[in-house]
């Protein structure tokens, strides 16, 4: 499962989240249907839901594995049904030294249109003259799940910053320094989009949402005697 573009193995604890969003009655979240696709490979479908707590991505709904964002405390879960494990991401700030050459601009794309009344325009975000993003993004087309989407990638950006200052130089490039740290999820500042497509090939297309729907309060709630681990631990080898 990717968190970001991090590629890692899940751990985790068994933990249980309290539903304070819910109240004693039936939680409503609205619910994000999507299609992706990573490096260019075939299309699958992403499910997202969102409400005033928590933010969960089920990154491909056939798998059974997804991902909890506590949009309060600010942590990331990263849950692995095969591995029965969770990884944990926490919150924190960024020491990684921002590069002294890391020039971003954004420039219209000529396409336009319609998404559920809402109208389209196009994109280009750049870094250092190279396309990281194309965007085809509808402003004032979901704000919820923005502004949960963009907490989310302020989250993972610190976790980010600590691979790339682990990683040999030269390895990152300056999209991956822009996009996922440093001005991590910037493809979210003119509105929500609803097509992305990434320098490499990775894809997210919005094919539909519901808003206000009754969901099961399970969907809020980690499986219990999985392990918990954290990022640091895949790094040191423990």
């Amino acid at each position: 499962m990717r968190v970001g573009r991090i590629v890692v193995r899940l751990g985790a604890i068994g933990l249980a989240l309290a539903l304070a969003s819910c109240g004693r009655g039936t939680p409503h979240a609205t619910i994000l249907y999507m299609k992706e696709r990573e490096l260019g490979g075939p299309l699958f479908p992403t499910r997202i839901i969102v409400n005033r707590h928590y933010l969960r991505i089920d990154p491909d709904t056939g798998t059974g594995n997804y991902i909890l964002f506590d949009r309060k405390q600010r942590i990331i879960y990263s849950v692995d049904r095969n591995d029965r494990t969770i990884l944990v991401i926490r919150s924190h700030l960024i020491t990684l030294a921002k590069p002294a050459r890391l020039h971003e601009s954004v420039k219209p794309g000529k396409l336009r249109g319609r998404f559920k009344g809402h109208k389209l325009k196009s994109y280009r975000l750049y870094t250092n003259d190279h396309q990281c993003y194309y965007v085809v993004a509808a402003k004032g087309l979901l704000p919820s799940a923005v502004s949960a989407l963009k907490a989310y990638a302020d989250t993972l950006a610190g976790e980010q910053a600590l691979t790339a200052a682990n990683t040999p130089a030269g390895l990152e490039t300056s999209c991956d320094l822009a996009d996922n740290v440093f001005d991590a999820g910037r493809e979210y500042a003119m509105g929500f989009p609803v097509r992305v497509l990434d320098y490499e090939q990775n894809e997210k297309i919005l094919t539909g949402y519901k808003k206000d729907v009754p969901v099961k309060r399970s969907l809020f709630v980690l499986p219990a005697h999985y392990v918990r681990y954290s990022p640091g631990e895949v790094r040191n080898g423990d």
